[in-house]
C-alpha cells in the first residue's frame, strides 16, 4: 500500500483530543488546505478505510483499541467577512469568534470560553445560555467524498445536539459562513467577559471533554449527577468532577475504559433515583 505523503501510520490519538485518552489510529492525516481532501479521501476509499474527522477534539471518546480507519486532523483557519457574513475555516476555535467584539460583530457572546472548533460546533449543535450554534450559521461548505458542497442553513438540518452531518459521516466540513451583524462594540466585549467569567467559574479545570450528557427535559443532566450524590465519583483515573457534575475529568492516567465504566455507573445511579436514562452526548469512537 503507497501512502501519500501527508497519510501517517499508527498515531496515537490521546494527544489530540481535550480528555487525553484513546489509542492509535492506523491512518492520520491533518488537513491545512482543502486540495488535501481529495486525495486522502481517495485513499481512503481504494483501500476500505473509515474516516472520521477532528478539529479540537473535544466532546470525543476515542477507544483504548484505536481507529481502524484514517482520522482527519481539519486544520483550516481562514478567515474573512462578505458583507455582514463572516466566511471561517472549520479549523478555526471558537475563542477567535468571540474575538470579534472588537470589530463590533455581534453574535457570538454566548459562544464565550466553548471549547472545539467552528467545524465541531456545526457536526454537533454545540450550545450554551439558550442559544446553539446553527442559529447563527448561514451556509456550511464540506466535500461529500468526491466533490465540494455548499449547503444553505435550514431548520430542518439540526435539532438539539444534532445537525445533518451527524448522518452523513462522509461529509467533512470545510468552512462556515457566519451571520454576523454590527453592534455596539463595548457592549458586545462587556457580555462577551461577563459569559466567560460565569463558564470558568462554573467548569473544572482539569482535562475534560465537555458536557458528557444531553439535559433531558425534566432537568439539567449536572442537576440530576448533582443530586444522585455523584459529584466526585471515580472509577480509575476518570472522575465526576466536583465543580460541575455534567463534567467527567481525567484526574490522571484515565483510560478510554475507565470513562465508561463511570457513566455507567453514573446512568445506572441516576436512572435509578430518578427514573430518568441520560443519554450521552459524546461521540464514542473506535473498536469499544
Amino acid at each position: 500500500m503507497s501512502l501519500p505523503a501527508l497519510i501517517k501510520r499508527n498515531v496515537p490519538l490521546a494527544g489530540f483530543t481535550t480528555l487525553g485518552v484513546g489509542g492509535p489510529a492506523d491512518y492520520f492525516a491533518e488537513i491545512t488546505n482543502e486540495q488535501e481532501l481529495p486525495v486522502v479521501c481517495n485513499f481512503a476509499r481504494d483501500n476500505g478505510l473509515d474516516i472520521f474527522a477532528i478539529g479540537r477534539g473535544s466532546n470525543i471518546l476515542f477507544a483504548d483499541a484505536g481507529f481502524r480507519g484514517l482520522v482527519l486532523r481539519i486544520d483550516l483557519k481562514s478567515f474573512y467577512l462578505e458583507g455582514n457574513d463572516l466566511w471561517v475555516g472549520a479549523g478555526v476555535q471558537i475563542s477567535e469568534l468571540v474575538k470579534l467584539a472588537k470589530a463590533g460583530r455581534t453574535g457570538f457572546e454566548s459562544f464565550a470560553g466553548l471549547p472545539g472548533n467552528v467545524g465541531g460546533a456545526v457536526y454537533g449543535n454545540a450550545g450554551c445560555y439558550g442559544k446553539q450554534f446553527w442559529d447563527v450559521v448561514a451556509k456550511v461548505r464540506f466535500f461529500n467524498g468526491k466533490t465540494f458542497e455548499t449547503l444553505e442553513a435550514k431548520p430542518d438540518l439540526f435539532s438539539y445536539r444534532q445537525s445533518v452531518f451527524g448522518g452523513n459521516p462522509e461529509w467533512i466540513i470545510c468552512a462556515v459562513q457566519l451571520r454576523a451583524e454590527r453592534g455596539d462594540p463595548e457592549l458586545i466585549g462587556r457580555e462577551t467577559k461577563r459569559i466567560l467569567s460565569t463558564r470558568q467559574a462554573s467548569q473544572p479545570k482539569e482535562k475534560s471533554c465537555g458536557c458528557f450528557f444531553k439535559n433531558p427535559i425534566r432537568a439539567t443532566a449536572g442537576q440530576l449527577i448533582d443530586r444522585a450524590g455523584l459529584k466526585g465519583e471515580r472509577f480509575g483515573g476518570a472522575k465526576v468532577s466536583e465543580v460541575h457534575a455534567n463534567f467527567f475529568v481525567n484526574a490522571g492516567g484515565a483510560t478510554a475504559n475507565d470513562f465508561l465504566e463511570l457513566i455507567e455507573i453514573v446512568k445506572g445511579r441516576v436512572y435509578g433515583e430518578f427514573n430518568i436514562l441520560l443519554e450521552e452526548e459524546i461521540i464514542k469512537i473506535g473498536e469499544f
